[in-house]
């Protein structure tokens, strides 16, 4: 697992060879392998010996390997086949909300050090008792599974359009993201893969409202994910800029000053420079 969150979430369908193949060179900075809403129920023991083959078989220095295991006791087995091969990053938990199927996957991955989880939030108990799961230890990321939960808010399916009714749902993600210090919120899919400039303008939005990431569910996707999510080679330097700056004027004694472009610096504008460039002091 590298210092920066993944930009970029790839969902694979794990009983589909081909895709599972071609997953690697997608560019995606992590890959979710899935064994749930993807696949069939008839193929849902091919799909988890198929993510159980890939992730033994994952090359070093590769993208991140997760996979989004199933609900409840098959769920759990999916987890313990996954954690044994000792070659997985993290599992992505369906539905999760609060309760003995969430405590009992803890347990799982309290065993397997290196595996955390991510929670999809994809309905209203969910959502709710994010102040009750977010901050379980092994927990690293967030993400809505925006039309499930749509469905169980009786909301009207996403729209091509813009979209921003789950705004309010989207905050409380990345709040619970920062409030308890998880790798990262990612941002939900997009199912208007056929639409790339839209992809693009969602993305910028989502990451100016807080995410550090976004899932795919299409490769062409991901390249657009990595460049909106990424850092910018000119906001890095003037971040660096800005640290220089900042040490320079504490040690003459200076605590608020302002930038070489007139504007204010203080310890919320350094604390945002310092995690682009993961200088600590």
């Amino acid at each position: 697992m590298s210092g920066q969150p993944p930009r970029s979430h790839l969902y694979v369908p794990a009983d589909q060879p081909r895709f599972l193949s071609a997953a690697p060179r997608s560019g995606a900075d992590a890959l979710i392998l899935d064994l749930e809403d993807a696949v069939a129920p008839a193929r849902k023991d091919a799909a988890r010996a198929a993510a159980v083959a890939f992730a033994e078989a994952r090359a070093d220095g590769g993208p991140e390997v997760w996979v989004r295991i199933n609900e409840g006791a098959r769920g759990r087995d999916d987890a313990r086949a996954l954690i044994a091969t000792g070659r997985l990053d993290g599992l992505w938990v369906p539905k999760a909300t609060a309760g003995p199927d969430l405590d009992a996957l803890l347990t799982l991955v309290d065993d397997a050090p290196g595996v955390g989880l991510g929670l999809l939030v994809e309905s209203a108990p969910g959502l709710l008792s994010l102040g009750a799961t977010a901050g379980l230890p092994g927990v690293r990321h967030l993400q809505l599974g925006e039309v499930d939960l749509r469905a169980d808010l009786r909301m009207a399916p996403d729209s091509r359009a813009g979209d921003d009714l789950l705004d309010w749902a989207r905050g409380l993600a990345v709040a619970h993201t920062a409030a308890h210090g998880l790798r990262s919120a990612v941002a939900p899919v997009s199912v208007h893969t056929s639409d790339p400039d839209a992809f693009r303008a969602s993305s910028a939005r989502l990451r100016a409202t807080g995410f550090q990431g976004r899932a795919c569910i299409h490769p062409a996707q991901v390249a657009v994910a990595n460049e909106v999510f990424g850092v910018d080679p000119g906001e890095l330097a003037d971040a660096h800029a800005l640290l220089d700056l900042f040490d320079r004027r504490i040690g003459e004694g200076s605590g608020v000053f302002r930038d070489a472009r007139g504007e204010m610096v203080d310890a919320a504008t350094v604390r945002r420079a310092r995690e682009l460039t993961g200088r600590t002091g």
